[in-house]
């Protein structure tokens, strides 16, 4: 009988890591008596997840659930009209994903997991677009983690506070890199392919250090 426990990462891009790196990879090594599920999926936001929760998290019946989601969300309220383009073409999101519905669909996600699964559930703050921590955007990026954070003490859930770990970073040494446009994955995507290129070289080159392309 399989008594390891089953551990599901659900959440966006991030979590998938396919772009860049990926930190799910990173809990795998560190807990290898654990079976550890990737649920990441690009572009995806915590309507998306409410979405596919079933399939994707309830159908393993997990032990423990680790919900990193926002970034997505803030931009298809206050990004730019390609990026918003990109989530009602190619995402079937035809609304904005502004705070008040962000809180409202995240506590559905947390009343459907406890209402289908027995597991301990842990939200995850959000990491950060770009590394210039006086850039505007970050305001947006910190008004999401505070939601995030507000829901786990409301509902008694553990936080791993994930925003307040890269601001650390981007406080100590800012980084001026270029701006995130939606299209530059596909750009980069098509550099490893083709060209031989790999995410830590265009990294450099752009000035990160924790970024690849401004968003993962």
């Amino acid at each position: 009988m399989n008594t390891a426990k089953t551990l599901v990462c659900f959440g966006d891009s991030i979590t998938e890591g396919v772009i860049g790196a990926s930190y799910v990879d990173i809990v795998r090594g560190a807990l290898p008596g654990v079976r550890v599920i990737n649920a990441g999926i690009n572009g995806d936001t915590v309507i998306h997840l409410l979405r596919r929760v079933e399939r994707d998290v309830v159908a393993h019946q997990p032990d423990i659930v680790m919900i990193m989601v926002g970034l997505n969300d803030l931009t298809t309220a206050y990004g730019l009209r390609s990026s918003k383009a990109y989530y009602h073409a190619l995402k079937n999101l035809h609304t904005q994903v502004a705070p008040r519905r962000f809180i409202h669909a995240y506590r559905q996600l947390i009343r459907q997991l406890r209402a289908r699964t027995h597991a301990q559930i842990a939200l995850c703050t959000l990491t950060t677009v770009g590394e210039n921590p006086a850039d505007p955007v970050q305001h947006l990026v910190d008004a999401y983690s505070i939601i995030v954070k507000e829901i786990a003490e409301q509902e008694g859930l553990p936080l791993i506070d994930v925003r307040a770990a890269f601001m650390r970073q981007l406080e100590a040494e800012p980084r001026l890199g270029p701006e995130y446009r939606i299209w530059v994955p596909v750009q980069d995507a098509l550099a490893i392919k083709w060209r031989g290129a790999s995410y830590a070289g265009l990294s450099e080159r752009r000035g990160y250090r924790l970024r690849c392309d401004g968003a993962h």
